[in-house]
């Protein structure tokens, strides 16, 4: 079985998994990046308007609601990647692979290393460590290319 995680174009364009000469479509880019950037911008609001907050009662109160947007930011990542994962693996219990082949991830992994907004807001990383510890739950070997 022949897996690919990202399209051709970018290294985070539609996710699809192929098998055989059937393609699956796994998540997509302007769905990934457009919440994630609305959580950024909503952060970046509230940091610029805590300059014209009320001074006293400490650093720690002002910050809490920045740090609320920080962890939802990182949560809704993690559930993302998690639901990718989990429909990669799903789909190749459904197909019966064996061994399921992540083919060019050395190439997106230099293109990712040169574009930094690819690099802030892809979490490439902990994909493969869930999709590696989908896996060995339901006993199938990854091979990464």
């Amino acid at each position: 079985m022949k897996t690919s995680l990202f399209g051709t174009k970018s290294a985070i364009s539609t996710h699809f998994s192929t098998i055989g000469k059937e393609s699956f479509q796994i998540g997509n880019k302007e769905e990934f990046t457009y919440r994630r950037m609305a959580i950024q911008a909503a952060r970046h609001r509230l940091q610029k308007a805590a300059a014209f907050d009320k001074g006293g009662r400490g650093r720690k109160r002002k910050m809490k609601s920045l740090e609320h947007f920080n962890e939802k930011e990182k949560n809704y990542v993690d559930t993302k990647l998690h639901l990718y994962s989990r429909r990669l693996i799903e789909l190749c219990v459904k197909a019966q692979a064996g061994t399921p082949l992540l083919v060019n991830q050395s190439n997106k992994e230099e293109i990712a290393k040169g574009d930094k907004f690819l690099l802030r807001n892809w979490g490439y990383y902990g994909l493969i460590e869930k999709i590696k510890y989908k896996a060995k739950m339901v006993g199938i070997n990854i091979i990464i290319e």
